[in-house]
């Protein structure tokens, strides 16, 4: 599973205190109904019967034991562990006879051929396995914030200090200059005649703001301003979302190139807490201290809030540095705008600020591994359905190795599973399969964004659909029920746990109006697990996001069943030892049915 983008959220918007709440816990309501429990299988239809039956407990465990073992170093994405992986992975398909729809491999020339000599001629070249493209792995960044402040016939340069001045400025290797114009609090509030955006014109300038609101503005104003760029997560007790305003995207649609945020005044406590662990070590835990290490696709840049204007938190003795040529400070300002309760913004012609980040960068080998099974009726195999899990997990630092047994070792030995048994069984369903194992998941989904964007020349089949593996081999208990239940808002109350067993429950998400929900509740018929229907709006389950999303983001329906999270998620005891061969069994099984309903219908 991808690392939330929260991980830097929290950097960049440290010091402006926002207290995320949890969702309040679901009440039991007639979402009970979603439950789907089965007191006894059905018999296995024919059609499909053979290959449900070569999904085994025993088989699962056996390769995952391999994809997860320390030989693969962690499967980080561009390491030579991940090569191993993707063999192995390609190798399984290669044995259940998929058709390869990769790149072609690279021919060599012998001397004798290069000087035109005689030779036997060589077998046509198959294509591979793999669809290989360009990654960008950054190891190395610096970033500076400079002041130009021009008074009269003189000029004066101040340069910041990282983290004691100013904090999240993004490594894109960049130069921006621009004037500054400051917009108070950058509310603009028509209705009760406060709007600070009159009359300042903010385009292409970097606009300095101030963390909160005035205090003599309504409740009910407040509310619709939550701290900048935050307006997509903030607690519940801020008001509805659709009413929310994003300050950050506000400025950007008003053309400002980059927004300085004001943090908290006073003591400056979390410029200090920034310093020091986030929290105390677990004795139980890894001590590592990981160098800078980002990758993503070429040219690039990381959707978050801020991505399409830069975004830097400045200390208020930052601000007034640059006030000054203006001839004010912060707290003048801030007293001004409450005792007339009216805007005290200005621009600041006079004042040139300048951020730069340089980069340390080089090109890597990102790989998917496809494979396709081609459908039976000529009229349907024109449409695929798509089977993908994300091979790629932590990697390896310095002595300690994250194997990643349950994220996603386990998801990619459902997508192995799925495709012996989709080669096994006689009868092939009427549309076309593409079994996939991504790369660069863990940075980005960067392996299915690509593969979304850029399909293998040789599938010719438009995509349909989307199932995705990730995490599926660790139950359930009371605890980490009631853990996810709050995070996906599925009730998780007393009488609710009671009525599943809860070693054997699985909540099985899809998209917001994709017929799916019978689908899941048919193949479960055969497979008897406790499945939570679960149709969301939103592509996370409240843990982050997954491959999915690359399909979501391009309109294609997706399926996702998604198992226990533990304290092992991430760290370098996530191992074998502490799966279950029985629910990955299950939930393989699971999928291998609605896979092939979906490609029957």
């Amino acid at each position: 599973m991808k690392k939330s983008s929260l991980v830097i959220l929290t950097t960049i918007f440290l010091s402006l205190s926002v207290s995320a709440q949890a969702p309040a816990p679901a009440k039991p309501d007639d979402r009970a109904k979603n439950l789907d429990l089965v007191e006894k299988t059905a018999p296995v239809p024919e059609a499909f019967k053979t290959g449900f039956d070569t999904i085994s407990a025993k088989d699962s465990l056996t390769m995952l034991t391999f994809i997860a073992s320390d030989l693969m170093e962690g499967r980080e994405t561009g390491t030579r562990g991940f090569q191993t992986a993707a063999e192995y992975a390609a190798s399984v398909l290669g044995l259940a006879k998929l058709k390869p729809v990769g790149d072609m491999p690279m021919r060599s020339f012998g001397m004798a051929q290069m000087l035109g000599g005689s030779q036997a001629p060589q077998k046509p070249l198959e294509n591979t396995y793999f669809q290989e493209f360009p990654l960008v792995e950054t190891t190395e960044t610096t970033s500076a914030l400079s002041l130009e402040v021009r008074q009269g016939g003189s000029v004066r340069t101040h340069t910041f200090r990282p983290i004691v001045d100013y904090q999240g400025l993004a490594a894109l290797g960049d130069t921006l200059s621009g004037p500054v114009a400051f917009v108070g609090y950058g509310i603009s509030e028509k209705g009760t005649g406060f709007d600070e955006f009159k009359g300042i014109d903010v385009k292409g300038k970097i606009v300095m703001l101030i963390a909160g609101v005035p205090d003599f503005l309504s409740k009910d104003v407040k509310a619709r301003y939550p701290m900048p760029g935050m307006s997509q997560m903030a607690a519940s007790g801020s008001g509805p979302a659709e009413k929310r305003v994003d300050r950050i995207e506000e400025l950007h649609k008003r053309g400002a190139a980059a927004v300085l945020v004001i943090r908290g005044g006073g003591r400056e406590i979390d410029r200090w807490r920034s310093l020091m662990p986030p929290k105390s070590v677990n004795d139980e835990s890894p001590i590592i201290n990981k160098p800078y290490h980002r990758v993503g696709l070429p040219g690039e840049i990381e959707k978050t809030p801020w991505s399409r204007a830069a975004v830097v938190t400045i200390t208020p003795d930052t601000a007034d540095r640059i006030l000054e040529a203006a001839g004010t400070k912060l707290e003048e300002a801030k007293k001004r705008i409450e005792a007339s309760k009216k805007p005290a913004s200005l621009e600041i012609p006079d004042a040139l600020v300048t951020m730069t980040s340089t980069l340390k960068t080089k090109t890597i080998r990102g790989i998917n591994v496809v494979g396709v099974l081609e459908g039976s009726d000529p009229a349907l195999k024109g449409e695929a359905v798509v089977i993908g899990a994300h091979l790629d997990h932590e990697g390896r630092w310095e002595d300690y190795i994250y194997n990643g047994a349950d994220d996603n070792g386990s998801g990619s030995v459902g997508v192995l599973n799925l495709a012996r048994a989709f080669a096994a069984n006689p009868q092939k369903p009427r549309r076309t399969l593409v079994f996939c194992l991504w790369c660069g998941e863990e940075e980005g989904l960067l392996g299915s964004k690509y593969f979304v964007a850029n399909p293998p020349p040789l599938l010719k089949a438009k995509i349909v659909a989307y199932l995705n593996f990730d995490m599926m081999s660790r139950p359930y208990d009371e605890k980490s029920i009631a853990f996810a239940g709050r995070m996906m808002n599925f009730p998780y109350d007393p009488d609710f746990i009671k009525r599943v067993k809860v070693a054997n429950f699985v909540p099985v998400s899809f998209p917001d109006g994709a017929a799916f929900g019978e689908t899941i509740r048919a193949a479960n018929q055969y497979v008897g697990l406790d499945v939570y229907v679960r149709e969301t709006k939103r592509t996370d389950v409240g843990f982050g996001d997954s491959d999915h999303t690359s399909f979501h983001e391009a309109k294609i329906p997706w399926v996702w069943p998604f198992t226990a999270v533990t304290e092992n998620l991430h760290q370098t005891s996530d191992s074998v030892d502490k799966v279950s061969g029985e629910l990955m069994e299950k939930v393989s099984k699971l999928m291998y049915v609605i896979a092939w309903l979906t490609a029957e219908k």
